[in-house]
Parts: structure tokens; sequence; C-alpha cells
């Protein structure tokens, strides 16, 4: 591994760390594929039953693609990135066999909040921020957001979201029922970890059993390939470059999230 993702068993728990704090954990091609390789590894584990993925430093979960990486490369370099690494990445996270909690706190934007929401469960600090602004850039959320957020809040507030690009705090997310828990930022990690050990402790066979019928229910790759489909129209759309011409910086989406005022529930 490159030190782009980091990971320690703790008593039959993965804790996996995305390690890219100066960049606020954007997923870059080598964290594409350190993380990939290590998910395919922890599946095939016994001695491992649950995931608990995190993001290094204060500031964020996970913005998502990098975005500077993707203006130093071609059109076409980045197509076969979109068709090869990221789409690939996530649908093997989505239909990976362990069960996974995603510890969330600070910016969790798009391919991160994708990210997030391949987790069977969710934990949120305080901090925590989520969007997906890829309409901004001429795109889709083609990692599986749409596809999870219809079936999680319904089709008006999925619409809304995705459509709009407006952030959501940590309580708006929790009220919706996009996270499972609210908790104090400096209880994430104790609450994602005691979440990962009460289904540890469940019989493993039981545990996939369920997360396998709810999977199915949700029906998952049928929607993710159309996605796809939809992603390759807007891709290739005079609009989508014009819009990432205009792309310069990051600054929006590297602002310090707002502190959330609200209950905290845990």
């Amino acid at each position: 591994m490159s030190g782009l993702v980091l990971f320690e068993n703790v008593d039959g728990v993965a804790l996996v760390t995305l390690n890219r704090p100066e960049a606020m954990n954007a997923l870059n091609r080598g964290l594409f594929s350190d993380l990939r390789r290590l998910v395919a590894e922890i599946d095939s584990d016994p001695a491992i039953k649950v995931v608990v993925v995190r993001g290094s430093g204060s500031r964020a979960f996970c913005v998502g693609v990098d975005l500077k990486e993707r203006q130093s490369i071609s059109d076409e370099e980045a197509d076969d990135y979109r068709r090869f690494v990221v789409f690939p990445f996530y649908l093997a996270i989505h239909e990976r066999s362990k069960p996974m909690v995603a510890a969330v706190s600070g910016h969790c934007l798009g391919g991160g909040f994708e990210l997030a929401l391949a987790a069977d469960v969710i934990v949120a600090g305080e901090s925590a921020q989520f969007a997906l602004p890829e309409v901004r850039w001429g795109i889709i959320p083609a990692g599986g957001a749409l596809q999870m957020l219809t079936r999680i809040i319904g089709p008006l507030r999925t619409k809304d979201l995705a459509m709009t690009g407006r952030r959501i705090s940590a309580a708006e997310a929790f009220s919706m029922g996009v996270v499972s828990y609210l908790v104090p930022d400096d209880s994430l990690l104790e609450k994602a970890m005691e979440t990962a050990r009460m289904i540890a402790t469940n019989v493993p066979t039981a545990v996939r059993g369920v997360k396998r019928s709810v999977d199915h229910v949700v029906g998952f790759r049928q929607g993710f390939q159309f996605d796809v489909e939809i992603s390759d129209v807007c891709y290739f759309s005079p609009e989508r470059r014009a819009a990432m011409a205009r792309f310069g910086d990051q600054s929006e989406r590297m602002a310090p999230p707002a502190r959330v005022e609200g209950k905290i529930n845990e």
C-alpha cells in the first residue's frame, strides 16, 4: 500500500482510514486503486467481520473525486478513468459481502457522499455536511448516490439535493434518514466502533444474509448501470466541457464546514 489508505484490524473490525488530509481525502487514482484492493482483501479475510471507514484529519470524510488531478489529464484519459477505475470501484464497494460502517465528519461531498452511501450504517459527527455538487460541473452523481438516496429519502428529496447541489447538515441528513446515528464529533469513532462490534458479535452468515436480502430489495446494479449511461450523455456534452473549463479552483468546497447547532442523537 502507498499510505493513501491506512488499515488496522481491531478485534475483527477493519478500521480503514482515507489518508489524504492535505487534499481533504479527495479520491485520486492511487486512493481509488488502494481502497478497492483493500476492500477486496478484507472481503476475503474470515478474520474480519465488519469494516469501519473514516477520513483522516478534522476537515473532511472525503470531498469526492480529485478535480485538480482530473484537470491534469485529457478528456480521453478521463473517460478511460471513469470507465475502468471510478465506476468499477463504486460497483465493487456496493457489492462487497462484509457489512460496513461509515464514520463521517466534516465535508462529505460528491463521490465521498457516494462512498458513505455504500456503507450499511452511517454515523455522522455534528460537523458533517453532505452534498452532491456534480450538476455544477455538468455531470450527474453516477457512483450510486441517486439509486441509494431515491430508496432512502424518496424521489422528490433526491432530486432536490442532486438538482440544486445544496449542502445539508448532519442534523438534516439525520432527520431525512440518510444518517443512522448523529453524535458529537469527539464521540464519532467510538460510536462507529461500538456499532461495528455489535454487528461483529452476531452470526456472520445471518448478518450477510440480512445484507444480501436488503440489497436485493434495493436492486442496485441495474439502476447503477442506467446512471452510467446517463453519465455518458452528460460527459460528452459541450455544456460539461464548458463547465469544467470554468472550474478554476476548489475554493467553495474547501471552505471549513460550519458547526451545526441542534439535537444530538446517540
